[in-house]
């Protein structure tokens, strides 16, 4: 089946390079990544999006947390998560 798409020509230009590196055939690249952007929408559907799951390691609770206290840990956690978005808002920037 043949069929007219028209694209931005600094895109195509691109495809075309990058299949030139790749020795592959523009109509391969473009399948390959609308597979790729179909499975993609269809995972995260299914699955929902994803998130980064952040993990600990350590001997347990410092000296002083009482998880029952929230005053014992709830400042820290807070200035915890506060630089942990400073620095994925650095890095987005």
């Amino acid at each position: 089946m043949r069929t007219t798409v028209r694209l931005d020509e600094d895109l195509m230009r691109q495809v075309k390079e990058y299949a030139a590196r790749k020795n592959r055939t523009v109509t391969s690249i473009m399948e390959d990544s609308l597979r790729q952007l179909l499975e993609r929408e269809r995972r995260d559907a299914v699955d929902g999006p994803r998130a980064d799951l952040i993990v600990f390691s350590g001997d347990g609770l410092h000296v002083g947390i009482d998880l029952d206290d929230r005053s014992t840990w709830a400042e820290d956690a807070e200035a915890e998560d506060a630089e942990h978005f400073r620095a994925v808002d650095h890095v987005d920037a």
